[in-house]
């Protein structure tokens, strides 16, 4: 249901990036703004997408997330993505709502501690996504970023907010392990440690990268793309499992 929701606003948010697209280096090659696909079809499967979202939202008992995820985009695609400081926060808010609904669709709902690393996580990758985008405008001579707000100058105090953030997150996940409950629930939570340890390693990378200038447009589709971001998955996997069953 989010899935096909998500990819019927995307359809709708690229519809109205068009002009904006065609000028920025990479997201000139999407497919409304490079002229391969016509915006009207892109719309018209927009709204097909939509309708097989909510059905199967309603029928899985999650329609009120779903709706609340399709109003907060909407309002990013046409407003909020216009407000300094608030589009962040609301893409932040975004990612971390799709981990409430994966809660709700396996019955685990997501504690306060996974929401609150989620928070603070979310909003330095959102961050990143700017810092990207205001650096590659400094390269070019500078100005205001399109349809954005911010200004080539800007480059700087975002970068320091981002890592703050990011360092917060890794540091709820060390306030979490050092919760004599929540260790209790593992065989040998020492091991646990791996994880903030491995994640404070995988952002300084990844803002070392933004700063380099070689980040994607989104940080995310970058970590599946990038070798090193799996072997850091693959060492929080065997962290959490070897302290699960030793």
């Amino acid at each position: 249901a989010l899935s096909f929701t998500a990819s019927s606003v995307y359809l709708v948010n690229d519809a109205a990036d068009i002009d904006a697209d065609r000028r920025h280096a990479r997201k000139r090659r999407r497919p409304f703004a490079s002229g391969v696909l016509n915006p009207l079809v892109g719309v018209a499967a927009s709204f097909a997408l939509l309708a097989i979202g909510v059905t199967l939202a309603a029928q899985a008992g999650a329609l009120f997330y779903i709706l609340a995820y399709l109003v907060a985009t909407t309002l990013y695609t046409f407003w909020l993505k216009r407000v300094v400081l608030v589009d962040v926060f609301v893409l932040a808010g975004l990612y971390t709502l799709r981990v409430v609904l994966g809660g709700v669709a396996t019955g685990y709902i997501a504690s306060r501690w996974l929401l609150a690393f989620s928070c603070f996580f979310f909003l330095s990758l959102a961050l990143v996504k700017r810092v990207a985008e205001v650096d590659a405008l400094a390269a070019k001579g500078g100005g205001a970023l399109s349809r954005r707000g911010y200004l080539h100058t800007d480059g700087a105090i975002l970068k320091a907010m981002g890592l703050s953030a990011g360092f917060i997150s890794t540091l709820v996940l060390a306030l979490y392990l050092q919760e004599p409950s929540n260790a209790s629930q593992y065989g040998e939570p020492f091991l646990l440690w791996a994880t903030p340890a491995a994640m404070v390693f995988w952002l300084c990378r990844i803002w070392l990268i933004t700063e380099r200038g070689h980040m994607h447009d989104d940080p995310l589709v970058y970590a599946f793309r990038d070798r090193v971001s799996w072997l850091i998955g693959a060492v929080v996997a065997l962290s959490f499992g070897a302290a699960v069953l030793l």
